[in-house]
């Protein structure tokens, strides 16, 4: 009993620091910028862990399922998609996740892609895309905003890097220049 009367004072100071309204003037607004700004939305037709394609990339011998969810669970079993990305051809960004180390290391030699490598995806149903590498960058792994729709049919890989280091991430991106979903 007396454990819980020190405790109750802390809880009630936190719930009272995070329910006190915030006036909006103090607010900055952030400016929406269409095709930039939108973030990943949950799609409910994706189960966790379900394949959901396959990701083939000559350059660096990747031949991998993809599966639907970013949980380590799933990175831990390949490559993972970033459920509420688009899909292979969609007109935003569809956004691939794995291991470079551990597990099976999809993308140990994805530091080695270069501009112009060729990116592989083939849908679950059977409809196949080609992407192109157009960039590789480095960024922090709070950096999510590679992951927001760009307006344009994409596609980003990231890992962790170094190689056995999570203190950064390796960002490739690739358009898209074969295959299409229309509808």
């Amino acid at each position: 009993m007396r454990r819980s009367l020190t405790v109750f004072p802390l809880v009630l100071m936190f719930l009272v620091s995070v329910a006190t309204p915030i006036a909006a003037e103090s607010v900055e607004s952030a400016a929406f910028v269409p095709g930039v700004s939108r973030q990943p939305v949950y799609a409910a037709s994706q189960s966790i862990g379900t394949t959901v394609g396959a990701l083939r990339i000559p350059a660096i011998g990747v031949d991998e399922t993809i599966r639907a969810g970013m949980s380590l669970s799933v990175i831990d079993l390949g490559v993972a998609h970033w459920v509420g990305t688009s899909a292979p051809g969609g007109d935003g960004n569809m956004v691939l996740a794995g291991h470079r180390t551990t597990f099976t290391a999809p993308f140990y030699n994805l530091d080695d892609l270069r501009a112009g490598d060729q990116i592989y995806v083939t849908a679950a149903d059977g409809f196949s895309v080609l992407y192109k590498v157009s960039e590789t960058l480095v960024v922090d792994p709070t950096d999510i905003w590679i992951t927001y729709d760009t307006g344009s049919p994409i596609i980003t890989l990231f890992a962790c890097h170094p190689k056995g280091s999570a203190a950064k991430r390796i960002v490739v991106r690739g358009d898209l220049v074969a295959g299409r979903r229309i509808a």
